[in-house]
């Protein structure tokens, strides 16, 4: 197998763990019921920030830069509670 083939299937092996990753994620926000709006934002936001390092290790800065967007927003609705 030649370098360029093994980075190939890195890349693809990365992109489903991550995929994994979020799927995983969302399994675990919505199995654990949560009342409170605060936490609820802070279970979000741990969970973008996760995903934006995965993005960042990736260099898939197109999608980080989406994540960190939502991030800031996200900060935002949590300094006015």
């Amino acid at each position: 197998m030649t370098d360029k083939e093994l980075k190939k299937l890195a890349k693809l092996v990365v992109k489903y763990i991550i995929e994994e990753i979020e799927v995983k994620e969302l399994d675990e926000l919505f199995a654990v019921p949560l009342d409170d709006p605060y936490d609820l934002l802070i279970a979000e936001l741990a969970r973008l920030m996760t995903l934006i390092a995965s993005y960042e290790d990736s260099e898939q800065y197109e999608k980080a830069a989406i994540i960190k967007n939502k991030i800031d927003r996200l900060q935002k609705q949590i300094e006015k509670l």
